[in-house]
């Protein structure tokens, strides 16, 4: 059990950002269009704003889903 506290960590912050975005997902495409356009400029971060913002949905669940698989590799299932 001690040393799979890492992989409750992980995964709690997986299921934790995961339902933040789900909250939202226009706002989750937002944060991703301002870190892009930080890291790589505008021209990449309008080609992430026309991205529906249904994928960006699929991707907060789809880190849900990877935080409770961590949960389980954790708890030995």
């Amino acid at each position: 059990m001690e040393a799979s506290w890492p992989l409750w960590v992980v995964g709690g912050a997986f299921v934790l950002l995961g339902v933040i975005f789900s909250a939202d997902p226009k706002e989750s495409r937002e944060f991703f269009v301002r870190q892009v356009r930080f890291l790589y400029g505008d021209r990449a971060a309008q080609r992430y704003r026309r991205l529906p913002a249904g994928l960006f949905l699929a991707l907060a669940l789809a880190m849900v889903g990877v935080g409770i698989l961590f949960g389980c590799f954790a708890a030995g299932l």
